[in-house]
This record gives C-alpha cells, structure tokens and sequence, in this order.
C-alpha cells in the first residue's frame, strides 16, 4: 500500500514566504472586510438606551459619567472603574450610556466625564451624537476617556473642540488601550485625583 503525500508546504524558501504573506494578505481583508459590514451595520454608530446607575448616593457633588459601549467590555468596564474612583473620593456618580435618553440638564452636576471607543482614530459615533444633542454643557467641567485598541490619544482633541463649541470646558482627558493590563486601575485612579 503506497501512502499518498500530499505537498501543501512547500520546499524551497521563497514559496514559504509567498504563501505566508498570501495567507497574510487574506486574513487581513478579512479583517478589513468585517470591520466594513460592522460599519454598514451600523453596530458602531449604534446608540444603546440604559438606566441610570447611582454611585455613593449621599456623595458631596454629583458627577455624570455618559459612556458608549464598544464591542468588547473594555469602554463600560473603563467608565465603571473611573466612576468608582470618582466615587471613592466623595462624588455622587451616575452612570449612564450615550443616547437621547441620557440627561441633557447639567444644572445639577458638577462634573461631567465622556467615555468611549475608539474606531479608525476618531471617537464612537453615540458620544459624538450625544454632545450634538446637547444645546449647551453650561460650563461644565469636562473629562475625556478614549478607550481603544491602541493608541487612541489622537481621538481626544476633536471630541475636546465639540466639548468647548458646546460651551463646557476641557478638565483633562485619558487615553487608556485595551493592551494596557493596568488600564483598569488608570482609570479608578484618574478618578479618585478629582475631588469634590
């Protein structure tokens, strides 16, 4: 009996190579070609009703934390970490996500924070959406998270020049990535630095 081999590998050097990187080149439009049907979709520009979830309830000052979730968990876990800092240092925090039904009347915060995801380098389309809705921030003190994959600095300032349009002004801003193991602690740390 004769076995039969078959010769998918090949031999010689360059054929590994051109075979590696055609497998290279498919798995990238692949994922080109995914990312594209989310956006046709519309699941990255979706905007997601929530209730509000109270923090420290007889917190000093109250603080609105509005954040748009992204595919993974990474933006929601993000916001309900730098809330529970916020928390920790005497703010009354409520939490809720990007969407018409989110509090438009700052007249009763003290502090606002906007969290999102980070897609092609630019911030989710809820929060963009969000503070379009809102006639005016009132003044009110304004935190930034971007939450992305890599390095998501570069989302911070169109988001920043909406806010100040929108007459808030700009507090600070984080750029947290999804890479970073001790994101998580970045965030419960950034918020308990701002004090009532």
């Amino acid at each position: 009996m004769r076995c039969v081999e078959l010769r998918f590998w090949p031999q010689k050097t360059w054929k590994k190579i051109l075979l590696v990187l055609i497998l290279v080149l498919i798995a990238v439009f692949v994922a080109f070609a995914a990312f594209a049907g989310l956006l046709l979709t519309g699941a990255i520009s979706r905007e997601v009703v929530s209730e509000i979830d109270i923090i420290n309830a007889d917190g000093d000052k109250t603080a609105l934390v509005v954040y748009q979730p992204g595919f993974s968990s990474f933006p929601t876990d993000i916001s309900y970490a730098f809330a529970d800092g916020l928390a920790s240092s005497g703010w009354r925090v409520e939490i809720t996500t990007a969407s018409p039904q989110a509090p438009s009347d700052f007249s009763k915060y003290s502090l606002l924070t906007l969290a999102y995801p980070v897609y092609g380098g630019t911030p989710g389309t809820a929060i963009v959406n969000y503070v379009n809705r809102v006639s005016s921030l009132d003044g009110i003190d304004t935190v930034i998270i971007a939450c992305g994959g890599g390095d998501s600095g570069e989302s911070v300032n169109p988001l920043k020049q909406q806010v100040q349009a929108a007459n808030g002004t700009f507090y600070d801003a984080l750029a947290l990535s999804n890479q970073d193991s001790s994101a998580m602690e970045s965030a419960r740390q950034a918020g308990s630095n701002i004090t009532p």
